[in-house]
């Protein structure tokens, strides 16, 4: 897999994404789906102590209390701003918090979420075109931009109609409206942006702004 040539920097935010070779699906259900969720989830913490195909099979009293020591203990590779999945691709929005965060956080999920995917689907090889893509965020606008981008992005990609945007449950929209929790977005996070639920939803309805940020974030998204 081709390297990075320039590292990531430490409290930064990149908008990091990634596609399915030849641009196949990446996810097949909804059991799919949970299971990148739960990936990221587990490997944002650095000392994740064993493989998360490992972590599953053990009893539930085991998980929870490997889950709650690794949240007492508090260190992650990576904060998670926002997220959305899509049938052949996703994006992510964080911040590294130590050296080589982003790079580790994304070979330990897509590693794991790669094998889970072959073994289900019974192929072979890789999963996503080479190394993820990462774009610094330089600003404060185009982070919100960015954030209303990725959580509008089912329906640009014309996955969802409009009115079914709130409901689709493969993105941290759900966190930002108060509606729904995928564990990933912390109250901390989402407040930093937005301080009601109202202030994100009257955001990424305005259409009319986000079409004329669209040219500003072309060089964002790389698509």
């Amino acid at each position: 897999m081709p390297s990075r040539q320039l590292p990531l920097v430490n409290d930064e935010i990149y908008h990091v994404l990634n596609r399915g070779v030849a641009r196949a699906p990446i996810f097949s259900d909804k059991k799919s789906y949970e299971r990148f969720i739960l990936a990221l989830n587990y490997y944002q913490y650095t000392n994740a102590p064993v493989k998360l195909s490992h972590y599953l099979s053990m009893p539930l009293f085991q998980r929870e209390d490997i889950l709650k020591g690794l949240e007492k203990e508090g260190k992650c590779l990576v904060e998670i701003v926002a997220f959305c999945l899509m049938p052949n691709h996703f994006h992510l929005l964080l911040k590294q918090l130590v050296d080589r965060g982003i790079s580790l956080f994304m070979r330990k999920t897509g590693t794991s979420y790669g094998h889970y995917f072959n073994l289900r689907t019974d192929r072979i090889g890789p999963l996503v075109q080479g190394t993820f893509k990462a774009i610094r965020i330089v600003s404060e606008e185009q982070l919100l931009h960015m954030i209303r981008y990725i959580h509008i992005n089912p329906y640009v990609g014309m996955v969802v109609k409009k009115d079914e945007l709130l409901k689709y449950p493969w993105s941290s929209l759900g966190d930002y409206l108060r509606k729904q929790k995928s564990g990933l977005i912390s109250e901390k996070v989402i407040n930093e942006y937005f301080e009601t639920a109202k202030g994100h939803l009257d955001f990424i309805k305005d259409e009319a702004d986000f079409k004329r940020s669209q040219k500003e974030l072309k060089h964002l998204s790389l698509e």
